[in-house]
């Protein structure tokens, strides 16, 4: 499980992240659902794949491995690409500010909001964490933090990635371990997406530089893997588990699945 800490906003910064997401936001439709059962999840048939965004979502355990497998992959999907969709045009963006000479507030204040969400001082390395990577790294890690859709933590609080929380004030669940002898918490999402999106802020912003520098240069699947070794206390046992699951899986083919336009594209 990885560790997440909230940022403080100012009234101003918040301003500004309202703003960007409702730029973000219409950019696509985005079709909200619950799951009551495993059969309101979509079944995926194509390449170009519906926006849908669950924000709720049932346990897989009782599934046939298979069907617990596909019905998973159907699941997070969506999520990861509306993740990677956004993600984009924040980047594009930051990237189009960067080049002008002089800044307005609003745009101002959005930088620097993402410089403080990255926690870093300076614009030269927000496009580096800013890029993504491949949708088959994002299925393996949801899929052996969440055992294919069975854990409590993905069921109570669509946390995929079993990221930790230090913040009371924001939504979490508590989990069934102590560390230290201190309770242990993990973030609670509105919807998959949110909870996807927080994961590729941790990975822009944790102990990852390898994985980021690898990655920003073009760096195949086989090649990134091992820059993940400090996602999970196991290491190289995590990146065997990764390789084995993408491998086995053939998660692969996903990495060339995109979002249709709108619904019934």
């Amino acid at each position: 499980m990885r560790a997440g800490r909230a940022v403080p906003l100012t009234v101003l910064s918040l301003l500004a992240l309202v703003a960007a997401a409702f730029y973000l936001c219409s950019q696509r439709e985005i079709i909200y659902r619950d799951i009551n059962t495993p059969d309101d999840i979509v079944d995926i048939n194509s390449r170009i794949v519906r926006p849908i965004a669950y924000t709720s979502v049932v346990s897989l355990s009782d599934l046939a491995v298979d069907t617990r497998k596909q019905k998973f992959i159907d699941m997070m999907l969506p999520a990861i690409l509306i993740s990677k969709d956004r993600l984009r045009i924040k980047r594009e963006r930051a990237i189009e500010l960067l080049k002008k000479e002089k800044l307005g507030t609003r745009d101002r204040v959005w930088l620097d909001e993402l410089k403080q969400l990255y926690r870093i001082r300076d614009a030269d390395s927000l496009v580096l964490r800013l890029n993504d990577h491949p949708t088959s790294i994002v299925l393996a890690q949801a899929a052996i933090e969440t055992g294919w859709g069975s854990s409590r933590f993905f069921v109570e609080a669509n946390n995929a990635f079993g990221v930790w929380s230090y913040d009371a004030n924001e939504p979490r669940v508590r989990a069934g371990e102590a560390r230290d002898g201190k309770d242990v918490y993990v973030k609670k999402y509105s919807s998959l997406i949110e909870a996807v999106d927080d994961y590729f802020i941790t990975i822009g912003r944790g102990p990852y530089a390898e994985f980021r520098k690898h990655r920003a240069s073009g760096s195949d699947v086989q090649n990134l893997v091992p820059h993940l070794d400090s996602y999970s206390e196991t290491s190289s046992e995590y990146v065997r588990k990764l390789n084995s699951v993408i491998s086995s899986n053939k998660l692969l083919e996903y990495d060339v699945y995109v979002l249709s336009g709108k619904e019934g594209a």
